[in-house]
């Protein structure tokens, strides 16, 4: 009878292990197989014409930081992501195309984690169409073909969210020990954007709290260490009077629909996909999953208003944190909405993101998305330079970018004549306040040139 046993246990269990073992074999190819299609889809779309537009105003700030040491940029918001950056320019340079494709590796890396994750929540058909859509999305296309670190955030992000599943799993000291690094790394990286991700990760722990105690501690502990001391300091330098953002005003509803149209991806259409993905999620008895990827989702627009009321935000940047959810939730809703409609929102999806695509190349063409064509300026105050005596730039802190293409700038000036290279968020023109600070006061305007809706160079004379 054991004889029996085993020659049944011998002729049964082989065949077992082997069809295991394939599955994990098909399911590990079709994983690598997606990662390695959106990940080349993320950046050939980063790619495109990345050294055509000009830098603007904070893409020149990433340029300034590359020619300081370490101790230059240590305390300020970009940390991280200067560090990161600095070593490539070494090798690369600091061409427009140089500054800007650590920003195309970081879209590339963070869609690659996103179809890791999607896979392991919803299999292989969700993750490519999920990654696809984030790869695509007009809005994170944007940004990453920015010499700024918004993309290498998102991954940062994804790859914290990978670790607390997999800390949520695991209930080792270890596991949440890495997972309490990656969200501190998220908070250095930028503390606004990792508190936009607070609701959604304690809603993760929340659902699995039994597997939280005892080693959970340890991550917050390392967070707290980490991530809130830096996030601390941060804020204590950014209030009070004569703050980088003092200027900005309160985003009205039409700019908060916007981002958030913009944030949720296919050209807008991804906010009713989500809706969509919620529903079916729901109908599918996955409340939980319901519940966190839509918290991620929308959590972050909720906090940033909130920021709003206590002092004026940027509405956009930041958000982009919430775009894997969004991508998450309609890659639910076009996998599972059916095959009688699935044709037809593809192809929504398609057109929407495609026209959206060509509007985002096209702002190359007119200097760039910002209006602010500093080379073409820069290029002209320079041929006529013979025209005055001194070039200066109002406000000085727009000084990076006119230095960048090689503007010979002085701080202030008394000549007889000068060209200013002025910047304005809002096409305000120059006060004489401000003239009189740079110098010259008693000058009367000859000649304004436009380059873009932010950037002029304008002519002043001394009046006699």
């Amino acid at each position: 009878m054991h004889d029996a046993a085993r020659t049944s246990a011998t002729e049964i269990d082989p065949p077992d292990v082997g069809v295991s073992v394939r599955l994990d074999m098909v399911r590990t190819s079709a994983l690598t197989r997606n990662a390695v299609i959106v990940g080349a889809v993320a950046f050939l779309l980063g790619s495109v014409r990345l050294g055509t537009p000009s830098v603007w105003v904070d893409e020149s700030f990433t340029a300034r930081a590359m020619q300081s040491s370490f101790w230059g940029y240590i305390d300020g918001y970009h940390w991280l992501y200067y560090s990161i950056t600095k070593p490539w320019t070494l090798v690369a340079g600091t061409s427009e195309w140089a500054l800007r494709m650590p920003s195309v590796f970081g879209a590339m890396f963070a869609c690659v984690l996103m179809v890791v994750l999607a896979h392991k929540l919803f299999g292989q058909w969700v993750a490519l169409v999920s990654g696809l859509l984030l790869a695509t999305s007009p809005f994170f296309v944007k940004w990453s073909q920015q010499a700024r670190g918004y993309t290498l955030l998102v991954a940062v992000s994804l790859l914290a969210t990978l670790l607390l599943i997999r800390a949520l799993e695991r209930g080792s000291r270890g596991a949440w020990a890495l997972y309490g690094l990656a969200f501190s790394a998220v908070l250095v990286w930028h503390p606004v954007a990792g508190l936009l991700l607070v609701p959604a990760q304690a809603v993760l722990i929340y659902q699995r709290r039994e597997r939280v105690l005892p080693h959970g501690v340890l991550a917050a502990i390392l967070i707290c260490a980490f991530g809130g001391t830096w996030a601390a300091q941060i804020a204590m330098r950014s209030t009070g009077e004569g703050v980088a953002m003092d200027w900005l005003d309160a985003p009205s509803s039409e700019v908060a629909l916007r981002a958030l149209l913009d944030v949720s991806g296919a050209a807008g259409l991804g906010l009713l996909l989500a809706v969509v993905g919620v529903g079916l999620l729901r109908r599918a008895g996955r409340t939980d999953l319901a519940l966190w990827l839509g918290t991620w989702a929308v959590a972050p627009f909720l906090v940033s208003l909130l920021i709003t009321v206590v002092r004026p935000a940027y509405l956009d940047r930041y958000l982009i944190v919430a775009a894997p959810a969004f991508a998450l939730l309609a890659g639910v809703a076009v996998v599972g909405i059916g095959s009688r409609l699935r044709a037809a929102v593809g192809l929504a999806v398609v057109v929407a993101t495609g026209v959206g695509l060509v509007l985002w190349y096209s702002e190359g063409d007119r200097g760039n998305w910002r209006g602010e064509d500093w080379r073409t300026a820069v290029a002209t105050v320079e041929e006529r330079r013979a025209e005055s005596d001194a070039v200066v730039v109002a406000p000085w802190s727009a000084n990076p970018a006119a230095t960048y293409y090689g503007a010979r700038a002085s701080d202030v000036s008394t000549a007889d004549s000068i060209w200013v290279l002025t910047w304005s968020e809002t096409g305000d023109e120059l006060l004489e306040a401000d003239r009189r600070g740079l110098g010259f006061g008693e000058h009367r305007l000859v000649e304004r040139l436009e380059f873009g809706s932010r950037v002029s160079a304008q002519l002043w004379k001394r009046e006699r």
